[in-house]
């Protein structure tokens, strides 16, 4: 299972630490790893930190989720140097995902969204190219719905899942969805990989 350091940025900063946290960030993590980058300020008002992603592409492998609503903030991302981007249905109800892999290799995830699953049929996804799912719901909230547990089965079959973890006990749980890896705040890394 891969362990992912995740960030999240919020008002322009790496949210809950010092400016000089992003110094610390180079230090620890090796050159050319995966990053996945939870960018809030995107996400919630369509503001991104398109200079932070270049800033950061020059020696990691990063994974954006900065809430693209276009086709041309993916454009932005891929040109900021973003290998991956995970896309938020609610925020683009018309995704195309066949326009995305017309302009750019790189790989492109959506979101899992119980509340949206009504209205977002995951079968169209696989017949567009997607190349996986991100969920960022709590092992509570999975568990407390049956129907929300078999849904998660049902999507890891056909395609990689990567979920957000706080919790190291919790990894048992996730392997029982075949999930491709663990996002994990980057606070905590070296205690999910000295967990494993």
């Amino acid at each position: 299972m891969e362990i992912i350091p995740l960030i999240k940025l919020k008002k322009r900063k790496i949210l809950g630490h010092p400016e000089s946290f992003l110094k610390d960030v180079l230090k620890e993590i090796n050159e050319n790893e995966k990053i996945y980058i939870l960018d809030l300020d995107g996400i919630e008002k369509d503001k991104p930190n398109f200079c932070t992603f270049q800033r950061l592409s020059s020696s990691y492998d990063l994974w954006v989720d900065f809430g693209p609503r276009n086709l041309g903030d993916v454009v932005d991302a891929v040109m900021a140097g973003a290998n991956t981007i995970t896309l938020r249905k609610p925020l683009w109800s018309n995704i195309e995902i066949s326009d995305i892999k017309d302009i750019t290799e790189n790989k492109i995830f959506t979101n899992v969204d119980f509340e949206y699953k009504g209205k977002y049929d995951f079968k169209d996804v696989h017949k567009q190219q997607i190349d996986g799912f991100v969920n960022f719901y709590t092992r509570e909230k999975i568990e407390s719905s049956f129907q929300d547990s078999d849904y998660l089965k049902t999507i890891s079959m056909k395609k990689k899942i990567y979920t957000y973890e706080s919790d190291l006990r919790n990894i048992s749980y996730w392997k029982g969805f075949a999930i491709k890896g663990v996002l994990v705040d980057f606070d905590k890394i070296k205690e999910f990989r000295n967990g494993f």
